[in-house]
């Protein structure tokens, strides 16, 4: 998500701060109309956990989004 205080990673929650090597990473989910955002710690842990959602960060919004959808509210 980009906000005006810059990119906060859908997968954390946490804001993205590009220094060094550190980037914003875009990626989408099949079901999600907007393109998410993460850093690149949390982009290794999506392209590694495959459709195991579960294995999400409970704190992140992509979590609570998978969690709302099969389960209902948190």
């Amino acid at each position: 998500m980009i906000t005006s205080s810059g990119a906060l990673c859908d997968v954390c929650d946490k804001y993205i701060l590009p220094l060094l090597d550190e980037k914003v990473n875009c990626f989408g989910v099949k079901g999600i109309a907007q393109k998410l955002h993460c850093h690149n710690k949390c982009k290794e842990l999506v392209l590694s956990i495959g459709n195991e959602w579960e294995k999400l960060p409970e704190e992140g919004r992509l979590f609570k989004c998978f969690y709302e959808y099969f389960w209902g509210k948190k």
